[in-house]
């Protein structure tokens, strides 16, 4: 879809930190992926992938306590180096996010690799179609 290359577009453009980019389906499979220019994968795709897969699943369990929790907005698990991020888009299709965490000071790791406007361009390209 053409709404989801828009938003991997614009999060590459509005947010420097993002590393790498992808939305997938229900089954982890990636269906858009996009790489800021020379950056290496820290780790491999295939370990990407798998990761993907399981976050696909774990939000299928999160439905579990809409009614209670409200819908979920994004999970977050954060490394040394970088941070990963999954944002259900619809019923169908999560994003994947890998930023940097490199901290500016030695022991700083609690910058939330720019949340907000992660998702305001979600909301935004979810409203816009």
């Amino acid at each position: 879809m053409e709404k989801y290359e828009k938003l991997l577009d614009m999060l590459m453009d509005f947010n420097k930190l993002i590393r790498f980019a992808a939305v997938a389906d229900r089954n982890g499979e990636i269906l858009w992926h996009s790489q800021r220019t020379g950056i290496k994968n820290l780790i491999p795709m295939s370990d990407t992938k798998k990761t993907i897969k399981r976050a696909a699943e774990a939000w299928d369990a999160r439905r579990e306590v809409v009614k209670q929790a409200g819908r979920g907005l994004y999970a977050l698990a954060a490394y040394e180096k970088i941070k990963r991020i999954t944002i259900p888009l619809d019923e169908d299709h999560i994003l994947f996010i890998s930023t940097d965490n490199q901290p500016k000071h030695k022991g700083e790791y609690g910058v939330l690799a720019g949340m907000g406007t992660i998702m305001s361009i979600v909301d935004f390209v979810n409203s816009s179609t």
